[in-house]
């Protein structure tokens, strides 16, 4: 007969079931995938209450069925368009197949690894219709930094340790503007002419104190 029980000890994938006032033996316990596709793994827990289905007539010889909900353990949505998970340490999971939404609610850290087997690089492709980012602080570490987009925008103090290069498309000379004072610290070289709203500086001519005028060098 098929008994409600209280899961008492665990072993590795196994687990000790309480019906009453009896102990049974470790019993395996149904997961929800087992098998050469995927094999999945949840993490037993004492006084998780489950269902106990003998083999034979034999509770000892049985096999445990896992996930009755509980007063301890309850569903904390159970909207019909929702799949959802809530995790000991307060982490949650959420998915809407209505609005087509994902929601990942993380405690702490989140690592994303992507391994391409035949090379056994590790690469990883976002790809989406629009991003945020929000933290105190973003460290980024590579050996090669590549973005992409018709416009980028940098809000706010820029320090940059190291040596700046423009070029335009296809290699053609690039363009660098700056709206507001420049503060050079050090030697301003060029290879090119100086200009400023009153004409060329490169080859002007100004007149010395004894009356003759002479060419900027």
């Amino acid at each position: 007969m098929i008994e409600i029980g209280i899961i008492s000890d665990i072993k590795d994938s196994k687990a000790k079931v309480s019906i009453g006032e009896m102990v049974t033996d470790f019993l395996p316990v149904f997961q929800s995938l087992a098998n050469s596709y995927a094999v999945s793994f949840s993490p037993l827990r004492i006084g998780e209450q489950v269902l106990v289905m003998p083999v034979r007539g034999d509770l000892n010889s049985g096999v445990i069925l896992r996930g009755l909900y509980q007063e301890k353990h309850k569903a904390k949505n159970t909207d019909t368009n929702t799949f959802n998970i809530d995790f000991e340490d307060g982490t949650h999971l959420e998915y809407n197949s209505k609005s087509s939404t994902l929601k990942l609610d993380v405690v702490k850290d989140i690592s994303i690894t992507c391994v391409d087997k035949t090379t056994n690089n590790k690469n990883d492709t976002l790809n989406t219709q629009s991003h945020t980012t929000n933290a105190k602080t973003i460290t980024l570490n590579a050996t090669k930094v590549s973005v992409n987009a018709p416009s980028i925008n940098l809000n706010g103090n820029t320090q940059i340790a190291g040596t700046i290069s423009t070029s335009g498309e296809g290699g053609t000379s690039g363009t660098f503007s700056i709206k507001g004072n420049l503060n050079l610290i050090g030697n301003l070289k060029v290879s090119g002419n100086i200009s400023d709203s009153k004409g060329d500086l490169t080859n002007h001519i100004h007149s010395c104190t004894d009356g003759a005028t002479a060419v900027s060098r």
